[in-house]
């Protein structure tokens, strides 16, 4: 922290983390109570369960965390149903698939039963011994179930045998906790675990997203104890509510645009009373701005840009300074790093043709739209597109349909229009 300390702040306040589930996080969420109303009314109101989207960076897992905590702190048997948030966000990866999640989530939920059981038995809710569930999860040998479990206070008939964590059998683990699960919220609708599914954009392509989400259909977005959350950019969660299969299991999403300049900057100014020792901050309201206007207005990248700077002043031993000059070095700055990008090596005139036609375009080009961007056909304009994602400009769609332009794609637009912001 000795960086920080020195420019008189007790911690960076461009941290790109998402924010944490405290009473700070609240603090430090600004502009996104309507989404969060929102969210908690479409969890406690529908038996659907519900979707956001918005582009990376925009700040959707630091709406989900600052929503679970209110959740969490608001809980009480007065107010049902009880809605308990799981710690662990869950992401679908490509070895594995749902069988793996659907592990991962019975495996969480006993955790959670775990985590909220002086507040569920202070409510009067059933649960199972926490002890016997401890030493179950943690055990290095497993009680593999066939047919059923007779364990912490829920009697299912079953046989058992032994086996290791990695072979444990999963069907067994889920049955239990299923039974956990029922048992504790009854009457059905008194209760739920509430968990994330994130970055669903990270699939191979919106196809593959929803046929994972059709996939889990009737497992874990059946099960009455659970709520959730599914997260995603690029129009994936979009597509995937758009699924015959999945009408009725997802709502419509709660789509999270980027911040207002306004509500950026209150933002801005809330993390720096938050974390001040009554320095001067390398990049105030006015700065801010300036960068977030050239980032097209992403949250995250502007705050990386901001704790970029803030290095460079404290490598260069620039301590002490006020906030005009601080303004004009970010500019120089600026500049000099908007430059690197556009001298990039290996980048084609055709290219670099095409990555100020997608500026003009907003920031994204589909490949069906190649002559509308001076191509003979798609392979030649996703030629030049696999060219810019090389030199880490713009990255291609996950569906493969078009590409768009990534933080350093930006830049490099920003020195190539002559230091100029671009406005909509």
């Amino acid at each position: 922290m000795e960086i920080w300390t020195d420019l008189g702040f007790t911690q960076s306040p461009y941290n790109t983390d998402s924010l944490p589930p405290t009473v700070i996080g609240e603090r430090l969420l600004v502009g996104r109570e309507s989404h969060i109303r929102r969210l908690i009314n479409r969890l406690s109101s529908s038996s659907s369960h519900v979707t956001i989207e918005g582009e990376a960076g925009v700040g959707k897992t630091s709406l989900m965390t600052v929503a679970s905590y209110r959740m969490k702190r608001n809980s009480d048997k007065s107010r049902l149903p009880i809605m308990l948030p799981v710690d662990e966000k869950f992401q679908i990866a490509t070895k594995g698939g749902t069988s793996l999640l659907e592990a991962k989530v019975y495996r969480a939920i006993a955790a959670a039963f775990i985590q909220y059981h002086d507040d569920l038995k202070s409510w009067g809710y059933r649960t199972p011994k926490v002890k016997e569930i401890d030493k179950w999860m943690n055990s290095p040998l497993m009680v593999s179930i066939s047919g059923g479990v007779n364990f912490a206070g829920l009697g299912l008939s079953g046989g058992r045998g032994e086996s290791s964590n990695s072979a444990f059998a999963e069907s067994g683990l889920a049955n239990t906790v299923r039974a956990w699960v029922k048992e504790c919220f009854d009457p059905p609708g008194c209760g739920y675990f509430v968990c994330v599914l994130d970055n669903l954009e990270l699939l191979v392509s919106s196809d593959s997203a929803r046929q994972v989400l059709e996939e889990i259909r009737d497992t874990i977005l059946a099960e009455p104890g659970l709520r959730w959350i599914v997260c995603g950019a690029r129009g994936v969660v979009r597509t995937a509510v758009a699924s015959p299969r999945l009408q009725g299991r997802l709502c419509q999403p709660i789509k999270v645009e980027p911040l207002s300049k306004d509500d950026a900057i209150r933002a801005l100014e809330a993390r720096i009373e938050e974390f001040s020792l009554g320095g001067s901050p390398p990049v105030g309201p006015v700065g801010f701005q300036y960068l977030y206007e050239v980032l097209r207005c992403n949250l995250r990248d502007t705050l990386q840009a901001c704790e970029d700077f803030s290095f460079w002043l404290h490598d260069e031993g620039i301590i002490g300074v006020g906030e005009r000059e601080h303004l004009e070095l970010l500019q120089s700055w600026l500049a000099q790093v908007s430059d690197e990008y556009s001298a990039s090596e290996g980048v084609s005139a055709a290219s670099w043709r095409l990555l100020d036609d997608m500026a003009d375009n907003g920031g994204a080009c589909r490949f069906e739209d190649f002559d509308l961007f001076g191509f003979g056909d798609r392979v030649e304009m996703r030629r030049c597109a696999k060219e810019l994602e090389e030199n880490n400009l713009t990255q291609i769609s996950s569906d493969d349909a078009g590409a768009f332009m990534v933080s350093s794609g930006w830049l490099a637009r920003f020195s190539r229009a002559g230091y100029g912001v671009l406005h909509d």
